[in-house]
């Protein structure tokens, strides 16, 4: 059976649907950076595969796949993406999405700009829901996918995955801080194509581009890439981490520009640690440790935000809980509500990016009133 034939028979999840007031063209390129070669190539430049979200006033009844490169979606059966089966695979890239391709660019308006940056070994294209919304909202976003870092294709065909590199996957510290290295150079290559007129990008965008609101953005490592590149970026104006680590690092870097942390917090009962051959005393421990890390790393911040979520997963700042379910509930706990969690994602994100162009501190305590899921610590270094 082929894989359209398939496909048909998977029935579509109902996503969310982007809240903002301008609907969402989406454009597909890649970088090249001929400063670094590729990994496994080096009469190859480094690639990355880019998507551009944006806002538009175009209308349209057709609606894309969510996965809607079939070859992309054959090589994430063959090897099995993130421990999904072909028919969790199938259903996933059944979903259908809102975003517009090669819609028209509204001119003469300015933009913020946010970069995107994925979680190791995970596709750009599974945070495709939190890209329209914000593109709705009235940013550009341009997500990337890291060479060997994620899960993507580049323009030739060639597959490029986390396992192809085997130095990043065996979790060496000093090898995996120069991969965020390589990393947040990635972020600092987009801004300069997207903002430069003269490159075949910044000649679509350059024009809408509000180069004083530009942030970085990325989820698990993803998030520590975002968090460095504002360090050694001036472009940057502020940087948010979803649930990646403390970012720390050898350097002790001082952090000058508005950072936000989001982070998630499993729940479990007694019953559920023993499962997992822990105890509520070990888990609560752990749980400190962890606090005390990222105390340590917020120390060095002029100013930084740290909301916890109650009941979110690792997975939960991706589109995992509405396309690839299994990704948050295998894990077990008391989970919270999809819908609930998207939306509070994106009003944590929005107050605090409103605070960021307002030069104001983040009034993010009213979001403890609205949900009482979160937590929130708050640092000052000025």
């Amino acid at each position: 059976m082929t894989l359209a034939l398939f496909s048909r028979a998977y029935s579509q999840t109902q996503l969310p649907f982007a809240t903002g007031p301008y609907n969402v063209g989406v454009l597909y390129s890649q970088l090249n950076d001929y400063s670094r070669n590729d990994l496994l190539n080096d009469k190859k430049p480094r690639r990355i595969p880019v998507a551009i979200y944006y806002p538009t006033y175009d209308t349209s009844q057709e609606r894309l796949d969510y996965i809607e490169n079939k070859k992309l979606l054959s090589n994430m059966i063959a090897y099995g993406y993130n421990d999904q089966d072909s028919i969790a695979l199938f259903k996933m890239a059944r979903n259908k999405m809102n975003s517009i391709p090669n819609a028209s660019i509204i001119a003469k308006t300015k933009f913020p700009l946010m970069l995107f940056s994925h979680g190791l070994g995970v596709s750009k294209q599974n945070y495709a829901l939190f890209f329209q919304e914000w593109a709705s909202q009235g940013y550009v976003v341009v997500a990337m996918d890291h060479p060997y870092g994620g899960f993507t294709l580049f323009t030739d065909g060639q597959l490029a995955t986390s396992r192809q590199d085997t130095l990043l996957t065996s979790e060496s510290k000093s090898y995996l801080l120069k991969t965020l290295d390589h990393w947040a150079d990635d972020i600092s290559l987009a801004i300069q194509e997207i903002t430069s007129s003269s490159s075949s990008l910044g000649k679509q965008f350059a024009t809408i581009i509000d180069e004083e609101k530009i942030v970085a953005i990325g989820h698990s490592l993803g998030g520590n890439a975002a968090v460095l590149a504002s360090y050694k970026d001036d472009c940057i104006k502020a940087a948010i981490n979803m649930d990646g680590g403390t970012f720390k690092d050898n350097i002790q870097h001082r952090y000058t520009k508005p950072i936000l942390t989001l982070r998630s917090q499993p729940v479990y009962s007694d019953e559920e640690l023993l499962k997992k051959g822990r105890n509520r005393m070990d888990w609560d421990k752990m749980g400190k440790e962890i606090d005390a890390a990222f105390e340590s790393a917020m120390s060095g911040a002029a100013l930084g935000y740290e909301l916890k979520i109650s009941g979110a997963g690792h997975m939960s700042f991706s589109d995992a809980p509405f396309v690839l379910p299994d990704m948050i509930t295998r894990f077990g706990g008391k989970i919270i509500d999809k819908n609930r969690c998207f939306d509070l994602i994106n009003k944590a994100l929005q107050v605090f990016l409103q605070s960021v162009s307002d030069h104001n501190t983040a009034p993010l305590a009213g979001l403890l009133a609205q949900y009482s899921e979160t937590s929130l610590k708050i640092y000052r270094n000025r």
